[in-house]
């Protein structure tokens, strides 16, 4: 049963990523986790980021600010290593539990819509992708600390499709290694990985077909709903048992 809600739950997330620019990670790993180990679905959802999010940025090759996002690219790869260590050997109830308040702190912050500050200095990037890198690496949900900084900057929707995915894309190959390094790729994830390619497929064409008539702005509180209550369930889920 675990099998067939693993590519249902890859399919949301891959279309909400095409479709809006974030959402792979942050949206899949709170709800995968719900049915399959956290570190299982750490290293599955890297392999399905690799691919969805090579797609993605060729998709969007246009808008990319290369030397902008190199940069953080860099800063980001810093933190990784330490997240996938984190994952490896820390208790999987500390795991969840990090996680969960994670996806429904940020859910929560982002519906309330605080004002943001406006960053002009490039200095703040780095603070925020090592914040990212972390967070890739342990858990696939890099997404939070950029999308705040991205709005902060005030990025288009175009600049986030584009900047955002070719960053997680630099992330994903990084964090792979490091996960192949741990001996985290399993048969099992393997497995998993290649059930959810058509679903992948899916996404991507669902999401490139509808990203220029959804309203987007409804589209995004609505994932931001359904993240905040994927969080709040998984925390019930570590308390329950």
């Amino acid at each position: 049963m675990d099998n067939l809600f693993v590519p249902l739950i890859i399919l949301l997330g891959v279309f909400i990523q095409s479709l809006s620019g974030f959402g792979l990670g942050v949206v899949s790993m709170p709800l995968i986790t719900l049915v399959i180990d956290v570190r299982v679905a750490s290293p599955l959802m890297n392999l399905i980021s690799l691919l969805t999010l090579l797609i993605i940025s060729v998709y969007y090759r246009n808008k990319l600010e290369i030397k902008a996002i190199f940069r953080l690219v860099i800063a980001s790869s810093l933190a990784i290593p330490f997240g996938v260590y984190f994952l490896k050997n820390i208790d999987q109830t500390i795991s969840s539990t990090i996680l969960g308040m994670v996806v429904l702190g940020y859910g929560i912050y982002s519906l309330l819509e605080f004002p943001l500050p406006s960053i002009r200095s490039p200095k703040w990037g780095y603070g925020f992708a090592f914040c990212s890198g972390l967070l890739s690496g342990a858990y696939n949900t890099g997404g939070p600390p950029m999308i705040i900084y991205g709005n902060c900057c005030r990025w288009t929707p175009e600049q986030f499709r584009s900047n955002l995915n070719f960053f997680f894309f630099c992330n994903v190959i990084i964090v792979l290694t490091n996960h192949f390094l741990q001996g985290n790729i399993t048969p099992e994830v393997l497995q998993l990985f290649m059930i959810s390619i058509p679903m992948i497929v899916i996404g991507l064409i669902l999401g490139f077909s509808l990203s220029k008539r959804v309203n987007l702005l409804l589209f995004r509180k609505l994932v931001l709903i359904l993240l905040s209550m994927a969080g709040l369930q998984l925390l019930i889920q570590v308390m329950v048992t």
